[in-house]
């Protein structure tokens, strides 16, 4: 009995180099393009005041007060945003000390004293406690999430051409 036996033709030197440079991706480069990708995102959630899913955030007492806008003062929290590229993974975060107050929201409480004591505008108020509301900063939404993929698509695309 005869064997049967699958017979393939083609250009196998290019799908060779194509893998090569597939192999060849440089990660840090795409991860740096997501780095500064998100840090956009950061920046446009200050101006506009609003998580990443989109709800705005509770206006702060300062804001209420003096006007302006919530978590921008003085741009410090802000501009304190960067990320960091690596083979392996972006970072992107803060170092501001209450960074994970404005995130997550939390219960502020005096250690020591019997109250808070803190100025809002010309007023300063006395306080047992404080509850500070969540503002998320940090986060992907739907919108992120594609335009990720869409990066790491692109260097994909970019390398097999």
């Amino acid at each position: 009995m005869a064997r049967e036996g699958l017979q393939i033709q083609g250009d196998f030197l290019a799908v060779e180099r194509r893998l090569e440079r597939l192999a060849m991706i440089n990660f840090t480069a795409i991860h740096r393009e997501i780095g500064e990708y998100i840090l956009g995102t950061v920046h446009d959630r200050f101006k506009k005041g609003e998580g990443p899913d989109g709800k705005k955030w509770p206006a702060s007492y300062r804001a209420k007060a003096e006007g302006g806008q919530t978590l921008v003062d003085t741009r410090h929290f802000q501009n304190s945003f960067d990320y960091r590229e690596r083979p392996d993974r972006v970072d992107v975060g803060t170092n501001w000390p209450y960074a994970r107050v404005h995130q997550e929201g939390r219960v502020i409480k005096p250690r020591k004293a019997r109250a808070l004591r803190f100025r809002i505008g010309d007023q300063w108020a006395v306080k047992k406690q404080v509850k500070i509301p969540a503002r998320p900063v940090l986060g992907l939404n739907n919108e992120d999430q594609a335009e990720i993929r869409e990066i790491v698509a692109e260097a994909i695309r970019r390398a097999i051409e």
